[in-house]
């Protein structure tokens, strides 16, 4: 399967973003970007961010391989909250993503908010408590049988609709000050009344469009700093996806970041 890892900036203004918890003061601009790694987000020193992780179990609760890499990249796409602060919500979503299974939902102090001057024993226990967690509700391991259950169950019906994720977890973001990241790992493929991307782009369909489609159903992302979706194309028992099918994706996910007006966003087939 051939890798694709694109990162791009919308054009247009982008406005400074005062943060509660920034190092310098009130006067200091906290703004999130894209990591290298797929998934990661960055932010300067001192600046914590407010992040959304949307985690897709379609695939993954039927391939362990897959799951391990997913659930790795989605704790990557939490890290700089973890480390630096803010709010950080991790979800688990399959089917029509209208029920999801909540990993975590809560502000992570920033160094001043805690008064230290480093970061204690708390950071590896939340860094490992989500790490645990998502193994078992992506089946990993088998340490909570019942959470794989409940997550299972959301896979039920052959629907697959990231696009309601994605909206979902960016209203979750609105309310937020300061630096603001949406991390979706996913296979990417729409699969719902409203859009089935699989068929479409077998039938021909122009990415570009299908891209404007994807972003009306995503919504308004404005004022969110990243949008990146990593795993595009990635399916379960190493099935691989045609060249051309995966370069459609990238596109489409890339055109959908642009019509939904992140200030930046990233689309990589990475895990």
């Amino acid at each position: 399967m051939r890798t694709r890892r694109t990162r791009f900036a919308v054009l247009g203004g982008v406005a400074a973003l005062a943060l509660v918890g920034c190092g310098g003061g009130g006067d200091d601009a906290c703004v999130a970007e894209p990591g290298a790694a797929p998934g990661a987000v960055q932010v300067d020193t001192g600046c914590a961010v407010n992040t959304v992780v949307a985690v897709d179990a379609t695939g993954a609760i039927a391939d362990r391989t897959l799951a391990r890499d997913v659930s790795s990249t989605a704790l990557r796409a939490a890290e700089k909250t973890i480390t630096s602060g803010g709010h950080l919500r991790m979800f688990v979503f399959a089917g029509d993503a209208n029920a999801v299974e909540v990993i975590y939902d809560d502000d992570v102090q920033t160094l001043k908010q805690s008064d230290e001057t480093r970061r204690g024993p708390q950071e590896q226990a939340l860094r490992t408590a989500l790490a645990t967690t998502l193994d078992s509700a992506l089946g990993v391991t088998g340490d909570d049988p019942a959470l794989r259950g409940r997550v299972r169950e959301l896979t039920r019906g052959g629907t697959s609709d990231i696009a309601r994720a994605v909206r979902n977890g960016l209203r979750s973001l609105t309310s937020r000050s300061g630096a603001k990241a949406l991390t979706l790992v996913s296979d990417g493929v729409q699969a719902s009344d409203q859009l089935k991307l699989s068929s479409a782009v077998d039938s021909g369909g122009d990415p570009a469009e299908l891209g404007a489609r994807l972003g009306e159903l995503i919504g308004s992302a404005g004022g969110v700093d990243v949008l990146q979706v990593a795993g595009l194309g990635r399916l379960p028992d190493r099935v691989n996806q045609s060249a051309r099918r995966t370069d459609a994706l990238v596109e489409i996910w890339k055109a959908a970041c642009e019509r939904s007006r992140a200030t930046r966003c990233a689309t990589t087939t990475e895990l």
